[in-house]
């Protein structure tokens, strides 16, 4: 009797440490922490990082948080650094977590990491973190469209012109804190919204898309774009309906060749001040990309004076077309005042920059500008 009692009890106290083991290996509570946060989109690494810290509650109330979603799934976490890693914003880096850790160590806030983040490369980033902890970088980098490369530029820049820090950017993203014809990027892809001008150029050999002939009735011996084109003439066949003249290509495609006949021969006639001030250098010319078109007047009146002209100004941005060279942004655009120059870059870009009265520099480096 005495035996069948110990047994029973040695079952029971085995059923008793077999349970707490099941209990301990599958751990309800740990498998319900997990669910909601599974269920919140955070990956099995993270999961188990924000419980073994302990973050869980923190982390349930921010919701879904890409940044820690990523920073708890690296080796590189640092738990001390919770609290600016919730307000980053994640941006598609290498070494992410790695990198915000170097720069909290710097003695960056939240903020100026975000910044600093949004406005940098891998190669940038890299450079930047070589520096010790500068103090200008809300200053200049606050901007969606700034470069954190460029950081040194903005500063150095704004010293000398004391000019609106949101301008100092928009200014130095352009280039024009270096000579006209240096530092230049290559413009190697065709589009409508594609930015040549003195800081952009095209290779000697670049052929825009679609070159069609313009018709004889609307230009002798040009090409256009063919989208080009198609708009020119529909806003030259309504400026006739409302002038009684329609107006004309004088001057569309251009290639390499001939827009450095072009330039030698202004040089030539006119002297290298006025070539280098109405004239583009061959490679930097928007003629040579067929989406922009020198205008004249059916009236052969001078096309500034014409009534054509004041129809034009009015109207072509509805077609997709702005006038490139202003005389109030001569030093901007680095073009003098051309009354008939203008370029195709579609209905929303031309309208945009038609009710701001901006140049197409300052829209491009606004919204299309790449780092």
């Amino acid at each position: 009797m005495k035996k069948k009692k110990v047994k029973k009890k040695s079952i029971v106290v085995l059923i008793i440490i077999i349970l707490i083991i099941i209990v301990e290996i599958v751990n309800p509570i740990k498998l319900y922490n997990k669910y909601q946060l599974k269920n919140l989109n955070y990956q099995e690494a993270s999961i188990e990082n924000i419980l073994k810290n302990n973050f869980k509650k923190e982390v349930m109330d921010l919701k879904y948080n890409k940044t820690l979603d990523i920073v708890f799934s690296s080796k590189d976490f640092n738990s001390k650094n919770f609290d600016v890693y919730k307000n980053i914003e994640y941006i598609e880096l290498n070494d992410f977590t790695k990198n915000i850790n170097k720069l909290i160590e710097k003695g960056y806030k939240a903020e100026e990491i975000n910044y600093i983040l949004k406005s940098a490369t891998n190669e940038s980033l890299k450079a930047f973190l070589e520096k010790d902890y500068q103090e200008n970088v809300s200053k200049f980098l606050e901007y969606d469209f700034s470069i954190l490369s460029n950081l040194d530029r903005y500063i150095k820049y704004q010293d000398e012109h004391n000019i609106d820090k949101e301008l100092v950017v928009i200014y130095v993203n352009i280039g024009l804190d270096s000579n006209y014809y240096t530092n230049t990027n290559k413009v190697e892809s065709f589009s409508f919204d594609m930015l040549v001008n003195k800081y952009n150029e095209l290779d000697k050999d670049y052929v825009p898309e679609s070159l069609v002939d313009v018709p004889s009735d609307y230009g002798k011996d040009q090409k256009l774009n063919e989208t080009v084109l198609k708009a020119f003439i529909k806003m030259s066949e309504d400026c006739k309906a409302s002038t009684g003249n329609k107006i004309l290509v004088r001057s569309g495609y251009r290639s390499y060749e001939t827009q450095e006949n072009t330039y030698n021969s202004y040089l030539k006639t006119y002297g290298k001040n006025y070539a280098e001030n109405y004239v583009a250098h061959p490679g930097f010319s928007e003629h040579q990309t067929g989406l922009a078109i020198d205008i004249k007047a059916e009236s052969n009146e001078v096309f500034a004076k014409s009534k054509e002209s004041k129809w034009v100004y009015e109207n072509a941005y509805k077609y997709g077309f702005i006038l490139r060279y202003k005389k109030e942004y001569e030093d901007i655009t680095g073009i003098n005042y051309e009354s008939w120059h203008f370029r195709y870059v579609g209905e929303e870009i031309a309208k945009y920059i038609y009710e701001k009265d901006i140049t197409y520099e300052e829209y491009y480096i606004r919204f299309l500008n790449k780092k």
